[in-house]
Order: C-alpha cells, then sequence, then structure tokens
C-alpha cells in the first residue's frame, strides 16, 4: 500500500471503476483505480470528516493528499465560492481527481505536491486524511507544515482513528496551534480542528 503515497505507480496495472457517494442526499461521482486509497467506495474516515467541514465557509480550501478527489469535489460542490485547491503525492490520484471534478461539473485547481513541497499560497481551511502507513515522521510533517501555510485564524482540520495515535496527535497540535479541538468522534475515529 506504499503505492498511494509515491508519485511513480504507473507499473501498476490499471481497471477503472465508477462509484457513487451518497452525502446529505445528494450523489457523487467518481472514478477510481487501483494504486489510491479506499478505491472501492468513500472511507468511514473521510465521510466523518467532509461531513463536519461542509458547513464550514472558506475563501480559500486545501484539501492536502486529495487522492482520486471526494472530499475537495464535494466541498467545492456545496461551496461554490470557494477556491478549492487539491494536492497529492500519487500521479494516478492526480488525473483521477482532474477527472472527477469534470465528471461533477466543478472546477478546482489539481496538482502534484509532496505534503506542501509545490504549495505557495496560504489558505483559510486545509483538510486532510492523513497517510498513516506512510509513519509518524510524516504525518508529523503535515501537521507541523500545515501551519506555515494557514492564514491567521484559519483552521486545519483531520481526522486520525484512536487506535492510530489520536491522542498524541492531538498533543502535537497543541504545541503548534492556538487553538486545538475534537469536533465529531465516531467508531473510534475523531475530528480535529486546529487554529492557527
Amino acid at each position: 500500500m506504499s503505492h498511494y503515497y509515491s508519485k511513480e505507480n504507473d507499473s501498476l496495472k490499471t481497471n477503472e471503476k465508477l462509484i457513487y457517494v451518497n452525502i446529505r442526499e445528494k450523489v457523487y461521482s467518481f472514478t477510481t483505480d487501483h494504486g489510491v486509497f479506499s478505491k472501492a467506495g468513500l472511507d468511514f474516515g473521510s465521510r466523518l470528516l467532509i461531513e463536519n467541514v461542509l458547513s464550514i465557509d472558506s475563501e480559500s480550501f486545501l484539501d492536502l493528499g486529495c487522492g482520486y478527489g471526494p472530499l475537495g469535489i464535494i466541498y467545492k460542490s456545496n461551496n461554490q465560492n470557494a477556491r478549492v485547491t487539491m494536492t497529492d503525492v500519487n500521479d494516478r490520484a492526480i488525473k483521477l481527481t482532474q477527472k472527477n471534478a469534470s465528471l461533477n461539473k466543478v472546477e478546482v485547481e489539481t496538482f502534484y505536491s509532496d505534503g506542501f513541497s509545490a504549495i505557495t499560497d496560504t489558505f483559510d481551511l486545509i483538510i486532510t486524511n492523513p497517510p498513516i502507513r506512510a509513519g509518524k515522521e510524516v504525518v508529523y510533517r503535515i501537521f507541523t507544515d500545515a501551519a506555515k501555510f494557514l492564514r491567521d485564524e484559519g483552521n486545519f482540520i483531520f481526522v486520525i482513528n484512536q487506535k492510530q495515535g489520536a491522542p498524541s496527535a492531538i498533543k502535537k497540535c497543541e504545541s503548534l496551534y492556538r487553538e486545538v479541538e475534537v469536533i465529531a468522534k465516531k467508531s473510534g475515529y475523531y475530528i480535529i480542528k486546529c487554529i492557527k
């Protein structure tokens, strides 16, 4: 599964599949493929994350590690005035996100970035379902770097499972942000909001 978090994954076989995601009684269509996270459907943690950020207004929104694009695309569909940027380290994920933005008739900016390496703008809302299996060092670097790309009073919101280190993630974020709050908790998953 490390191929989710690497640039070169075009050697993996391709088998594109159309899936449907229902959020707040609206159905979205997404093309998925081998080599992207949660290709069979929107995973529980990501669903909980998007359900808890949809009502947060933002002028500028970053979906870091967007995968095939469900979170940023659903957000844009519900927040038409937001400038939505979506990035991933996985080339196949980027191509699928571009295809899925067209499929769902939204305009988003999509490009390759290893973490924040290619990010130049600042945002008032950054979300991520962090790549836990890439290791704690990678995940904590995302927490640290997100603070540098948030506008003052901006929100960094992420999902993490209690068994995968939610309590220590909260402590780490408390050392980086002015305010840290668990805004939702369900089936062991925490949605954590950090305010700069």
